[in-house]
């Protein structure tokens, strides 16, 4: 082939910028030299190329629309992706599926160390990325099926997809994960579209059938996938002396959560009831109640009664939070009930306010309150339970309202000899906090006796939270501790994004 810039007839080399019309050597004409030969090249190669798109073309038309199989074929590739929308596994005691996977990202970011930490949540999260990336795959395969290997190719790609399906669907359940029912659709899609697969190549006898066998073994497989029984084991018993008195602090989050991925408000009270029941407690200091699970929970939970009081200041009904408090009735009778604000006017609905180091008024994320109920046992022997919830974003109402409960503390044994102090509460901070040490120089925390440490705050287990605990139960010093623990047995799903706690002290 001729350089372009040189002469077509005597191949004399021309600069690149050569303007002229003839060749400097030889003379002749460079525009016209040869004119109609070239032009009959060009359309020869131009035919060429339009031959090449049409044969992709018809070969994309054989392919793809070919029959209404090839058609219906077509259509099916695509379900993949929107039953990846439905619930596929419950796995890290929620329901995963691709849109509530892309929902905890934007609701809580992407934590890698929280997707590794539950391993029946990690596979399910990779099953539903394999769906997709090699659904796309099969797709990609199938708009070459008319081609010789076509058939072969595309029974490949649809047996990668579904043994990758398959492995990681088993991984799940092994770490004690189970399937829903996007997973038993999916398994319908895959299958069907194996017999599309034959119905629009109907490949020879021997090739068929020698391709099939593999397919059909996967598709046994998924059969029995969705046979088995998946089952989870229901743990939610905590032992209790005859004689001990349990005491339970837990916020219940309870206007949030989605039912997306299995933590929404209506189906968490009815778990935390049921574990009110296997736990058996017989003070429950409550954070983050609304007054729709307090009427729900009038109900589910009857040998309690509460008092609880909305803190006000929140956007709407569903959100007005209260600090419910629940005793037992069979053992206590309420002599006297209180709540009051963690502000600078704690007998009215306030929020605490304050002035920074610039000049500027600063306030509390929310009003803050603190519950409590003078209870009377049936030895008449009286407790202080009161039940808090310290502001989460200025640390100045954290302290202000530790140091609030503090003086109440001092008025109610100052009232009461000899009576016995309990407070329950999420206080937003550790141990190393101002407001914890606050209170700590007036009670005593009565998870210290329990050598782990848990964050009680986990966001649903989509987020790493730490180790240490935010939630506290205090206690007076004529309490004796027999025992505490988690309440983080989420083997019925979330309860909250937080765990609870529990204490045992001597009657």
């Amino acid at each position: 082939m001729k350089n372009k810039n040189c002469c077509p007839k005597c191949g004399e080399k021309l600069k690149p910028l050569y303007m002229k019309q003839n060749c400097p050597k030889c003379g002749v004409n460079l525009m016209y030299y040869k004119l109609d030969e070239r032009l009959e090249e060009d359309a020869i190669k131009a035919q060429k190329e339009v031959d090449s798109i049409n044969r992709f073309s018809n070969m994309l038309k054989e392919s793809t629309i070919k029959t209404p199989w090839h058609i219906a074929r077509l259509i099916l590739f695509f379900t993949p992706l929107l039953s990846m929308l439905l619930p596929m596994f419950w796995a890290g005691h929620k329901k995963v599926s691709l849109l509530s996977f892309i929902m905890s990202i934007v609701n809580h970011g992407f934590d890698f160390g929280a997707l590794t930490a539950d391993k029946s949540y990690l596979f399910a999260i990779l099953a539903i990325i394999g769906v997709i990336v090699f659904s796309l795959a099969v797709i990609i395969s199938s708009l070459f099926s008319s081609t010789k290997n076509g058939f072969r190719r595309n029974m490949i790609f649809s047996d990668i997809n579904a043994l990758v399906f398959i492995v990681l669907s088993n991984l799940v359940h092994y770490f004690d994960g189970r399937i829903l029912a996007g997973f038993i659709v999916t398994a319908i899609i895959y299958a069907l579209e194996y017999l599309l697969h034959y119905l629009c190549e109907k490949p020879e006898k021997r090739k068929g059938i020698s391709t099939i066998v593999p397919s059909v073994l996967l598709i046994v497989s998924l059969i029995i996938n969705i046979a088995v029984s998946y089952t989870s084991n229901y743990i939610r018993t905590i032992d209790k002396e005859s004689n001990a008195l349990r005491v339970v602090s837990f916020n219940l989050a309870s206007p949030w959560g989605t039912s997306i991925d299995g933590t929404g408000s209506e189906e968490r009270v009815i778990r935390f009831a049921d574990y009110m029941k296997a736990a058996s407690p017989d003070l429950i200091g409550t954070q983050e109640l609304n007054s729709k699970w307090l009427e729900k929970l009038s109900k589910l939970l009857p040998e309690y009664e509460s008092y609880a009081v909305k803190r006000g200041g929140d956007s709407d009904e569903n959100t007005s939070e209260m600090n419910g408090i629940f005793w037992n009735k069979k053992i206590f009778t309420a002599v006297e009930t209180k709540t009051f604000w963690l502000s600078k006017t704690p007998e009215k609905e306030s929020r605490f306010t304050f002035t920074d180091e610039n000049g500027e008024t600063k306030e509390a994320g929310c009003n803050r309150i603190c519950t409590y109920a003078i209870l009377k046992d049936n030895g008449n022997k009286k407790y202080a339970f009161l039940n808090t919830h310290l502001d989460n974003s200025s640390e100045e109402a954290m302290n202000f309202g530790a140091e609030l409960i503090s003086k109440e503390i001092d008025e109610i044994t100052a009232k009461y000899k000899n009576i016995r102090v309990i407070l329950t509460g999420d206080f937003n901070q550790t141990s190393n906090g101002k407001a914890y040490k606050t209170i700590s120089e007036k009670l005593i925390n009565s998870q210290l006796i329990n050598n782990e440490l848990k964050a009680t705050y986990q966001e649903w287990g989509y987020r790493d939270t730490g180790n240490l605990p935010i939630d506290f139960i205090f206690i007076s010093e004529n309490n004796k501790i027999k025992g505490c623990g988690y309440l983080d047995d989420l083997s019925e799903g979330y309860i909250s994004d937080h765990y609870g706690i529990y204490s045992d002290i001597q009657k």
